[in-house]
């Protein structure tokens, strides 16, 4: 049946690991509730055409992602499971385009132990239970390469291959914005660099791909053009190059971020796929592993140079660094060296060991007070501190994964290898999924299950809240912050000051009239004659100054967060 019908147990497979239980764990800030707070506002705005964020233009991300976010609430309604559908539904799309393309372009062996890294190794399984844009994005970038690579390879149709590859770039354009088109261009231009300038392509090919690739942003662009002008694509646009040129607070790391975070998010995979990265290429192993390695190296080189590093930025190696594993495993009939195993072995043991740890940390034992002596930052302690109910039983999932390694290798050297790489890989994937239901629920709540809480006790209140002194969204999405009227005193003041400062309307505000309005809404919220209850929410080591405010009462302190609360309104 397997052979069969490869296609239907891939779905059901995907379908068993990535849909239950997606909703049982709150969206994590930022992009999480980021993401799914564009696609509530849509909804209550009605306006799809232009993303919003707080009720107001965000042209940090193109549509594309909140439009399927918006479909799926519209079924499911407004919460967690319906936030991160889409990329459940992305996860069975992608494992069954996996898989045949492997089977199409190398072999069967190939597509079965691609999808299965895939599904075994920790962030690339995560994802696809997530509410980020990303996995939609890396899908898109690999079709559109896909397609130019069979257009470089196929004397027939070749053409109608780059047009379908523009077609995706498109896509992924509408995702993520335009560092699709630079991904795919420097992958084209390394191919040919290695292919000694042999050109791959017509001058054909080329226009076809760059017409079909605009073909429907154009559609999105074009009607703002004509509503508003060029104000929201200069905007857009100007972000997407700061992401390169400045680092978004607390997100610039070291050069040698992403490799870590590769080496250890995408274990095992990494490791499996790691002696196929620097191998050279015979004509005989085929174009389609040189494109794979290109593929990783360009994503890896460019997000390691620029200035932000976000560790969803190297995500998209991990659909080149699973193929390359798998054809390393179909080449060796699932061998691997020797140091790999020792790695496997040793990482895999660490995991386990932190696994076991866990739940004590959290739970007010003796290793938690150890743990505290040696954390520095008092938010990181105050996370640890919160009260959650941790079952007592977490621990042994720690000891499972020890066991699956321990299971995987005896019968890797006892029976065959491919044998034992399956058990690990298939028992890893299932692994992956009850740590997810066991564990990361608690996880979510040491970080961010106090204030959400809080927020989520505000519904339906007309109130003013807002964070001072950190970036964070969760607060519009789980107060269901409703669209502001005119009628609110705020709304009359800030309109007022904008008049003021010769600012014609806030829906078009530069990055630094933003800035400077909203400072002007924390300073009225402190200080204005308000009509309605203000909540200011601060992190631990808030300024001084609010102990002694008397206008605000401290009503939270919990998890490392502070809220104070305003009520003298008229």
């Amino acid at each position: 049946m397997i052979n069969k019908y490869p296609h239907l147990i891939i779905t059901i497979f995907a379908a068993l690991l990535f849909i239950p239980f997606l909703g049982a764990v709150h969206l994590f800030d930022w992009d999480e509730i980021n993401f799914a707070e564009a696609a509530r506002e849509m909804i209550l705005t009605g306006n799809y055409g232009r993303v919003q964020i707080n009720y107001e233009p965000f042209w940090e991300k193109p549509p594309i992602f909140f439009w399927l976010q918006v479909g799926c609430m519209k079924v499911f309604g407004i919460n967690e499971f319906a936030a991160r559908l889409p990329n459940a539904l992305c996860g069975i799309v992608t494992l069954n385009i996996l898989f045949y393309h492997g089977k199409k372009i190398v072999n069967s062996k190939v597509a079965w132990w691609w999808v299965l890294l895939y599904t075994a190794s920790f962030t690339p399984h995560f994802y696809f239970k997530s509410g980020i844009i990303d996995p939609l994005f890396n899908l898109f970038i690999y079709l559109s390469l896909v397609h130019i690579f069979l257009g470089s390879t196929k004397q027939t149709k070749r053409t109608s291959h780059f047009a379908i590859s523009g077609i995706f770039l498109g896509l992924a354009l509408l995702t993520k914005g335009p560092v699709a088109v630079l991904i795919v261009g420097l992958c084209g231009l390394v191919f040919l660099i290695i292919n000694r300038f042999n050109p791959y392509f017509s001058l054909l090919d080329i226009i076809v791909l760059f017409f079909s690739m605009l073909l429907l942003p154009l559609l999105w662009f074009v009607p703002d053009w004509i509503s508003n002008g060029l104000w929201f694509t200069k905007e857009f646009l100007n972000y997407q190059a700061g992401l390169f040129l400045h680092p978004i607070a607390s997100h610039g790391q070291p050069w040698y971020y992403h490799p870590i975070v590769l080496l250890i998010g995408c274990f095992p995979a990494a490791i499996i796929g790691l002696p196929y990265l620097l191998k050279s290429t015979n004509r005989a192993e085929g174009t389609f592993f040189l494109w794979m390695k290109i593929m990783f190296w360009v994503v890896l080189i460019l997000f390691s140079m620029v200035t932000t590093k976000i560790v969803h930025y190297s995500s998209l190696c991990y659909i080149p660094l699973t193929f390359l594993g798998a054809w390393g495993l179909a080449k060796s009939n699932g061998r691997i060296q020797r140091w790999q195993q020792l790695l496997i072995l040793s990482i895999g043991l660490i995991y386990g060991l932190v696994f076991i740890l866990m739940p004590m940390i959290g739970s007010g034992s003796p290793l938690q007070g150890m743990l505290l002596e040696y954390i520095k930052d008092d938010f990181t302690k105050q996370n640890i501190l919160v009260h959650t109910a941790w079952v007592g039983i977490e621990w042994i999932l720690g000891i499972v994964l020890i066991g699956i390694l321990s299971i995987s290798f005896i019968i890797y050297k006892n029976k065959t290898h491919s044998m034992g790489i399956n058990v690990l890989l298939i028992s890893m994937s299932f692994f992956i999924f009850l740590f997810s239901i066991m564990v990361i629920p608690k996880i979510e709540n040491h970080v961010q299950g106090s204030i959400i809480s809080f927020y989520k006790s505000l519904q339906n209140k007309e109130v003013y809240i807002e964070t001072v002194g950190f970036k964070s969204y969760a607060h519009y999405y789980y107060t269901q912050k409703p669209v502001p009227s005119k009628q609110d005193k705020m709304h009359k003041e800030t309109m007022t000051y904008c008049r003021a400062k010769g600012i014609d309307t806030v829906g078009q505000l530069t990055e630094a009239q933003r800035n400077m309005v909203y400072a002007f809404k924390r300073d009225w919220m402190m200080n204005g004659e308000i009509d309605k209850p203000v909540y200011l929410v601060y992190k631990v080591g808030y300024p001084s100054d609010m102990d002694s405010n008397h206008t605000f009462k401290k009503v939270l302190d919990k998890g490392g967060f502070v809220v104070f609360k305003r009520n003298n309104f008229r």
